[in-house]
């Protein structure tokens, strides 16, 4: 079983992949969703339909009744099973810091899961009540907790502290996954012990994002994409001064900005402000149909990650990866994970974090060296298929999955 918070998520294309990996394994796959989001929106529609999974769907409603005497009166219908687990029960509530009603219905609702094999959480925030049930005994099942960033660095969303928040779950968790060396050293940081950590990358369905590059031409205009949400932490704001200093020295280039996010008016202002609105495009959210037209047009792959609040930096950038399995270079900032998605000097080059200069060196070159802009672009195709391939990854998890149910 999986648990979610939200699904399906624009941005977590990864998390669809993700369960689409167990059913290949041919695990009977269970998804518990806190918040079901539109299907017919989602950019992952037809996967979603492939697979069915909107029929493994399972709310998490604990269907808790408003009306305070309701709730009350309906316990009743609960406690012949409260009863029969009335042992875990009185040690679930021992667990809670405030006691109310809705742990009635809390538990009633977790004990149809007792018997999973394998309960696999999608970041770290999304753990509880799994870890208590798994400290108190109620739980067998082997639990897997992925984290993807955010969920490693307190405070968490701005509010979370860490005042022993995952300390149950790194001691009754069976496994937990980081998606770089970098995330893995930040979570046991946190106080995760080594031999419980795992390193997988979010993996590339490199057969997708393939095809032939479209052909344009480089005297026209150098073609720059960074693809990802208007965040502080993908530093689209240095990428687009990079393309200032490249105006500013005569070089034809376009940079387009693929995502959305809460950043959009401060990029907007910012490329009116150095009068970039012909040279930077502020594109928008896409589909991954669409993203991988962008990826097939242009020259080069820009990513200026860089850190931020509780210095939260990028945990490993798929979209470098995407990039170069559709034959793009790319040019990133030394920062976080991303410089586990490329070889250096190979498939692309590494800069140091909010060195603009330094990047626009590494473009200029490119520009000028198309010899080396054709090999770089054979190399990151052959790298990503050899090392992110999603059928790679896959095989990976259908090794751990089948390890933990021997």
């Amino acid at each position: 079983m999986f648990k979610l918070w939200q699904f399906p998520h624009l941005s977590e294309t990864f998390i669809t992949a993700q369960i689409i990996t167990a059913i290949k394994c041919g695990f009977e796959v269970s998804v518990l969703v806190k918040e079901a989001l539109d299907f017919e929106e989602s950019k992952q529609k037809s996967l979603i339909e492939e697979y069915e999974i909107t029929d493994k769907i399972i709310p998490e409603d604990y269907k808790v009744p408003k009306n305070k005497l309701f709730r009350l009166l309906k316990i009743a219908f609960l406690l012949p099973n409260i009863f029969r687990n009335f042992i875990f029960f009185r040690r679930f509530l021992k667990e809670q810091k405030k006691l109310s009603l809705s742990l009635f219905y809390q538990f009633h609702f977790y004990t149809k899961f007792k018997d999973f094999d394998i309960i696999h959480v999608q970041y770290g925030t999304n753990r509880s009540p799994i870890d208590n049930f798994k400290k108190i005994g109620f739980f067998n099942s082997k639990l897997i907790v992925s984290f993807h960033g955010h969920d490693a660095f307190f405070p968490i969303n701005g509010f979370i502290e860490n005042n022993g928040y995952y300390d149950d779950l790194f001691l009754y968790g069976d496994l937990i996954i980081a998606n770089t060396p970098y995330l893995a050293r930040k979570i046991e940081e946190l106080g995760c012990p080594a031999q419980k950590l795992k390193t997988i990358p979010v993996g590339v369905d490199a057969s997708f994002f393939n095809g032939e590059k479209k052909k344009n031409q480089i005297e026209e205009s150098f073609q720059l994409i960074s693809v990802g949400r208007l965040d502080k932490v993908k530093g689209h704001k240095y990428a687009i001064k990079v393309v200032k200093s490249l105006k500013a020295k005569g070089f034809p280039v376009h940079l387009s900005i693929i995502g959305e996010g809460e950043e959009r008016l401060a990029l907007k202002n910012l490329i009116k402000e150095f009068k970039l609105e012909s040279e930077v495009s502020l594109i928008g959210k896409k589909s991954q149909a669409e993203v991988k037209d962008y990826l097939l047009s242009g020259n080069l792959y820009i990513l200026a990650a860089v850190p931020v609040e509780n210095n939260r930096r990028e945990t490993q950038g798929l979209a470098t990866l995407e990039a170069q399995a559709c034959g793009l270079p790319v040019v990133v900032f030394d920062s976080g994970g991303v410089k586990y998605t490329l070889k250096d000097g190979e498939t692309g080059f590494i800069v140091p974090e909010f060195d603009t200069d330094k990047m626009v060196e590494k473009i200029e070159m490119l520009f000028s060296n198309r010899k080396k802009l054709e090999t770089m672009s054979a190399n990151a195709k052959a790298f990503v298929t050899q090392n992110f391939a999603q059928a790679i990854i896959d095989q990976r998890w259908c090794n751990l999955y089948s390890e933990l149910v021997k």
